[in-house]
């Protein structure tokens, strides 16, 4: 046991403002609540004080559904804009789409780092989900790779690995990151036709090498394997 020294300094003492902006890309960093950074002090008190009023009922009374949906309606006003949004596309190319999507080959890309548990990208050794969350930086800097996730792969053969944020939810139902499942019941009534072949990355990378490096060759890829459009789903 260690004695402290009473010359030291005492800690600086945590502000409100960073402890809700921790839980984005910080020491907290959790999906759920990650919309906390983007409120001011006041409203993400306001926040928090409701939650923990309603999981204090909820320990007597046993509704989760009343704190499912006060989450949901927090990230709905964390998230809302504070004015219109107006997209600014001129530099952007546009494609129309030769058909319905029923008729033009889609393939979903995830940014959430999805994959098969046995096709880590990382090898069958790969880190935890808690070991890589210290390991952001690197990824940052890094090059980011494509893994491939074949349409009839069950969801129970997925997982998700992110440093970006927890990715918990996402190893529960991979579905929160990557729609395959809603996918494939749209497949099954007639509204899309899906790709053979869909795919996953870490969104928390290097942009410069995502867009220089390896996003011409995801693009033929995609080409070679006849892929008429794709579904872009970010974290």
């Amino acid at each position: 046991m260690t004695t402290p020294d009473p010359g030291a300094a005492p800690p600086t003492p945590m502000t409100f403002e960073a402890f809700r902006r921790s839980f984005y890309y910080g020491s907290r960093a959790d999906m759920q609540f990650k919309y906390l950074a983007s409120m001011s002090d006041e409203d993400a008190a306001d926040t928090i004080a409701r939650l923990l009023h309603l999981l204090g009922e909820t320990i007597d009374t046993g509704d989760w559904d009343r704190v499912r949906q006060a989450v949901y309606e927090a990230q709905v006003a964390g998230y809302q804009p504070s004015g219109p949004i107006e997209p600014a596309v001129d530099a952007a190319p546009f494609q129309r789409l030769p058909a319905h999507l029923s008729q033009v080959p889609l393939a979903l890309i995830s940014a959430g780092g999805v994959f098969r548990r046995d096709d880590d990208p990382r090898g069958p050794d790969g880190p935890t989900q808690d070991e890589v969350l210290g390991e952001i930086m690197e990824y940052l800097r890094g090059t980011p790779t494509l893994t491939e996730i074949g349409v009839d792969t069950p969801t129970g053969e997925l997982t998700a690995r992110h440093p970006g944020y927890d990715a918990t939810t996402a190893q529960r139902d991979p579905n929160t990151v990557f729609p395959l499942e809603v996918l494939r019941d749209l497949a099954a009534n007639g509204t899309v036709q899906l790709a053979p072949t869909h795919y996953g990355f870490v969104g928390a990378t290097s942009q410069v090498r995502l867009r220089e490096q390896v996003a011409a060759e995801w693009a033929q890829r995609l080409l070679e394997a006849r892929v008429g459009a794709a579904l872009l789903v970010a974290t």
